[in-house]
């Protein structure tokens, strides 16, 4: 009302071709569409308060544009750190005082920051960098820097990326890491894999290529006490001057959250030095807490009349089991966390490697589905005899049974409850989709034994060769795993443990049971690039006697094949030539296979 009627242009008047349409013109045409989710002019409020999290309802004080690691301030005193917003609805970690509901609240222009500093390391610390080791703080000062910091965009990132060498040759060589990736483990016992795997990695160094860097390990851990365990493995290792240790104030999993993201800031820190950082951490924290956040926005849905998306309960089939169908909101609370490593083009890099666990029981569930559903598709099949289902029937079942499911299993029937520890395995696979790679692993120790088991059928890398040690590029490994892999295949499909001849353009056949003896190795025994490449040298070789022979086709031989390699003089040129090249000669690389090629016994 009050404004005056549009008026038509000819586009004649315009410069271009006059043959189209005119077009209406009008002032308010060129005003920007509004997007996003409507804000509550409404004041922000407590809607409910679970542990040490506060679960606010956004507002005009507290808006859904606010800024993650934002200050929030509580017209009682207390204050928190925002965290996540789904639905108008946001989860505050309370780090002073206490809220109760319906209590106002309302964003600061503050930030959370964690002190980073190179004088930090060897130090166990809180999510503000504060050592809380009972030692001495360190003279020097530290810098002050955004606990919950934006991911680094495309064009701050190179694609050229350097070998990340674990020293767990069942990684290195099927899974290789980059530095700069997101790597997600999924381990098979919480307890055994932070106590006997977890310092392997902390003891990783930074590589040839990096030697003039800083390197830095930084690792979460849940408590003090698991902290200070930790400490004297490392300190065992002679490598706890390079690592940082960060614990959350609480077991709250809104502090968990806050103390991963204070880690990744310290490493990025060393990032910004063009340093080498690594961060080692577990993921059930930010699970939990979006669990209560989504619990939280349902809640508001339901008082609202809305009606849940079917979609978010269906369940798709996937490799025998099923699982949930992804949710793009939690995908982005993961998305955040997992994009801040980095392969710096102007400075160092950030490696993540992000530990989970499946729940309890959540294996059997779903397998138990998976047979249900079968057997529901057999119901449904038309045109066949009460005879021929019956028989249907009963051989999914006997499969199942082998499998170790039965189909009147009452305690698989039930999925595991919420508060199970560990994650449920849709989501672990939603995880996946969204970091570089994931490496599976399987438990095959008994007793106090432990140790890395890496399963490469089921794991991804995903990069190539950028990942792959140059020296273990020397002696084929590329070549290697893919004759693996093929060779897994036609054991499957033919039951043939050798592999096709002329794979890859070579006459040898491979001998599949050789090579699947790298992909164990016991916890805190790592090799160096020359044991590795002597490993892989050996078990290449489908002739090698000592492991042909009756029950030598052990670790144990392997192991002390690797030395005797090394130990001849071929393979004491192996140092020679990685310390001047990084790689072997084609002539030592001749040698060595003539090495294994002689050998008549262990």
């Amino acid at each position: 009302r009050g404004r005056a009627p549009p008026r038509r242009v000819g586009l004649a008047a315009m410069p271009g071709p006059a043959e189209a349409l005119d077009i209406l013109m009008d002032p308010k045409d060129n005003e920007p569409e509004q997007k996003g989710p409507v804000e509550n002019e409404d004041p922000a409020f407590v809607l409910a308060v679970e542990g040490e999290v506060a679960i606010v309802r956004s507002g005009c004080d507290l808006k859904t544009v606010t800024k993650i690691g934002t200050i929030v301030e509580f017209a009682g005193g207390a204050w928190g750190v925002l965290i996540a917003f789904k639905e108008g609805i946001a989860i505050v970690h309370l780090s002073s005082g206490e809220v109760t509901v319906g209590e106002p609240a309302q964003g600061s222009e503050n930030f959370m920051q964690t002190k980073a500093s190179t004088a930090l390391c060897g130090r166990i610390l809180n999510a503000r960098g504060e050592p809380i080791d009972g030692r001495p703080a360190p003279p020097v000062p530290a810098d002050n820097r955004l606990t919950f910091a934006a991911y680094k965009g495309m064009q701050e990132r190179t694609n050229q990326y350097r070998p990340l060498a674990t020293g767990v040759l069942g990684i290195d060589f099927s899974v290789p890491i980059g530095r700069g990736q997101t790597m997600l483990f999924q381990g098979t016992d919480p307890v055994r894999d932070r106590e006997r795997l977890w310092p392997d990695l902390l003891a990783i160094r930074a590589g040839p290529e990096a030697m003039e860097r800083t390197e830095l390990c930084v690792c979460v851990c849940a408590s003090l006490s698991e902290a200070e365990a930790l400490r004297v493995r490392l300190e065992e290792r002679d490598c706890w001057d390079r690592c940082v240790i960060v614990v959350p104030s609480s077991s709250d999993p809104g502090a968990g959250v806050v103390a991963m993201n204070a880690a990744m800031a310290i490493a990025e820190h060393v990032c910004d030095k063009d340093g080498e950082a690594l961060v080692v951490m577990d993921m059930e924290p930010m699970h939990r807490l979006w669990n209560v956040l989504a619990g939280a926005a349902g809640e508001e849905r339901r008082a609202k009349g809305i009606i849940v998306d079917p979609k978010d309960e269906l369940w798709t089939e996937l490799e025998g089991t099923v699982l949930r169908e992804s949710i793009a909101e939690r995908r982005k609370f993961w998305f955040a966390m997992v994009s801040r490593a980095a392969n710096s083009k102007t400075a160092g890099s950030v490696s993540l490697l992000a530990w989970a666990w499946e729940q309890s029981g959540g294996l059997d569930h779903r397998k138990l589905k998976a047979l249900k559903q079968k057997l529901e598709q057999i119901e449904n099949i038309p045109r066949i005899s009460d005879e021929t289902r019956e028989r249907l029937r009963q051989k999914i079942k006997d499969e199942a049974e082998m499998d170790g499911v039965r189909i009147d299993d009452e305690a698989a029937a039930q999925e595991p409850a919420a508060e199970v520890a560990g994650m449920p395995n849709w989501e672990i696979e939603e995880l996946k989709s969204i970091s570089d790679g994931h490496i599976i692993l399987r438990n095959v120790y008994s007793g106090d034994d432990w140790g890395w088991s890496v399963n490469p059928y089921k794991s991804l890398p995903r990069l190539g060769m950028d990942a792959l040690q140059p020296a273990l590029i020397s002696v084929d490994a590329h070549k290697l795993r893919l004759k693996m892999l093929q060779g897994k295949d036609r054991a499957d499909k033919m039951h043939d443990t050798l592999g096709a001849p002329n794979i890859l353009e070579t006459k040898e056949r491979l001998e599949l049971k050789f090579i699947e003896l790298i992909l164990d190795q016991p916890a805190g025994a790592p090799l160096s690039v020359e044991q590795e490449l002597a490993r892989l040298v050996i078990v290449d070789n489908p002739k090698c006697p000592p492991l042909r022979a009756e029950g030598g086709c052990t670790v144990e031989t392997l192991q002390q094949l690797t030395a005797r390699l090394l130990e001849s003089e071929a393979g004491q040129r192996v140092a020679t030539d990685i310390r001047v090249g990084g790689v072997i000669t084609e002539e030592t690389g001749a040698l060595l296979t003539a090495e294994v090629e002689s050998w008549e016994s262990v």
